[in-house]
């Protein structure tokens, strides 16, 4: 798995983030598999980034996410007041649990680091 420098070596994966992407969204069109798309696999892969807050953790992932698997392809440390407040911000979420959509500071921070 990439570090920020490592990813920061691959030029072509930061051109392809979905930063309007979410976890949900991603969820409801691979998981549940779309109606409309899975029965023709017109799902294009994906690459998008999440906070996962499963059972007290704080990890900042970027997955790939194609018609068969979700691969985790970068882990990044987040300031942690960053991360605090996207916690906060996604508690209580439903679907999917433990995973939170970036907020507009931490994908300032991200975008920022990565050169955008």
């Amino acid at each position: 798995m990439l570090d920020l420098a490592g990813l920061k070596d691959h030029p072509e994966i930061i051109a392809a983030i979905d930063w309007e992407m979410t976890p949900r969204r991603a969820f409801e069109a691979y998981q549940i598999k779309s109606p409309g798309n899975w029965r023709h696999r017109a799902l294009a892969e994906v690459y998008y980034f999440y906070l996962s807050v499963w059972r007290g953790e704080s990890r900042l992932l970027l997955v790939k996410r194609d018609y068969v698997k979700t691969q985790e392809i970068a882990e990044l440390v987040p300031p942690a007041g960053l991360a605090a407040q996207c916690a906060r911000a996604c508690q209580g979420q439903e679907m999917p649990r433990g995973q939170c959509a970036l907020d507009e500071p931490l994908k300032k921070w991200l975008r920022a680091e990565l050169g955008l």
